[in-house]
């Protein structure tokens, strides 16, 4: 029966951890100044008439800088 609680016990922990971390997010976004729909929606606008998919983002270049010689 002990291993019945423990993973009740986890499994509360785990839908805690979920809620705070969710409502974390929702303060973050409110400091940004929007939600994420709103970001992705003026993504969209941004890049209208565009082929590429639409990121709220600015791409990163991948990998190390150069070396110069």
């Amino acid at each position: 029966m002990q291993q019945g609680i423990t993973m009740a016990n986890s499994a509360n922990q785990a839908v805690e951890s979920l809620r705070k971390e969710q409502r974390e997010q929702r303060k973050d976004e409110k400091k940004a100044g929007g939600s994420a729909e709103k970001q992705l929606d003026k993504a969209l606008k941004d890049t209208f008439p565009a082929s590429d998919p639409v990121a709220p983002q600015s791409p990163t270049k991948a990998g190390a800088p150069k070396r110069r010689s």
